[in-house]
């Protein structure tokens, strides 16, 4: 009821007029927020002239727990002791790095397959910036157990070329047609820059920041990067693995994925990303 875009609000109206004649105390309350409309708007008015839209690293550890592998650790000792959590954590930072291997070892070498973590690695979390085309989004954004601000969509980060869209002859006419979108694109959004976003194909960029933990990043790392996955998901996958792995390496080296970078699925996958 607060969207920018009439069908949606229209859609809104349709769905809290049926849910009135069913549940009528759950809805009864269900109107536009001024905060939600007015606040966008003025957001929306405050971003122009702030640094470049242009791209440079397509995935970005923004920010992460330093001390999140000894919080972790610290936090499964405090599950199943009867200490307090500053002295579980004073006893992890205590400890020698071979002896917190074997505590990592203990909280995660048993994992199988298709086994989830302790609810304990919650207490380490990631921030990432990604640019990521649209069709991989779809299956981002899926993954609720994390937070998502994704940018509009639009044409102004380019798009990606499959490789095997050139290896059939057709770049080409790909390139050609993703062009005139972009092209169509700018008219609309000189209307209407949410209505414009409707003829943007899913081969264009789009960024997204998200925040997850590590529990999370196990589930996402390991489903999304399996090679019945999508390659372009895959490529993410394999790259928020490597970040992991890079500032964290006691706790991630569990993780169980295909033997391949994501270096190789963008040159295996991709002519242009």
């Amino acid at each position: 009821l607060s969207h920018e875009l009439l069908e949606v609000r229209q859609i809104g109206e349709r769905v809290k007029e049926v849910a009135l004649g069913e549940t009528p105390t759950l809805v009864k309350y269900a109107e536009a927020v001024p905060y939600l409309v007015e606040t966008i708007q003025d957001f929306g008015n405050r971003e122009s002239g702030i640094g470049s839209r242009e791209v440079g690293d397509w995935c970005s550890l923004s920010s992460y727990d330093k001390d999140g592998e000894r919080k972790v650790l610290a936090a499964a000792l405090y599950r199943f002791g009867e200490m307090g959590y500053a002295d579980a954590l004073a006893h992890v930072k205590s400890l020698k790095k071979a002896e917190r291997t074997k505590l990592a070892e203990a909280l995660l070498g048993r994992l199988g397959k298709y086994d989830i973590p302790l609810r304990e690695l919650e207490y380490s979390t990631y921030t990432f910036d990604i640019v990521m085309d649209q069709g991989a989004y779809a299956e981002f954004k899926r993954h609720r157990m994390m937070t998502q601000t994704p940018q509009k969509l639009t044409t102004r980060l380019g798009y990606t070329v499959p490789r095997l869209m050139t290896e059939a002859g057709f770049g080409s006419q790909y390139e050609a047609a993703m062009d005139a979108a972009a092209k169509m694109y700018e008219k609309l959004y000189e209307v209407n820059p949410a209505v414009a976003q409707y003829v943007v194909p899913n081969g264009f960029n789009r960024r997204v920041l998200a925040q997850f933990n590590l529990r999370e990043a196990y589930a996402f790392c390991q489903l999304r990067s399996a090679t019945n996955a999508h390659f372009s998901i895959r490529r993410i996958a394999q790259r928020v693995y490597e970040e992991l792995a890079r500032v964290h390496p006691l706790l991630t080296k569990y993780m169980k994925l295909p033997d391949e970078t994501w270096k190789g699925l963008e040159e295996g996958y991709f002519t242009k990303v």
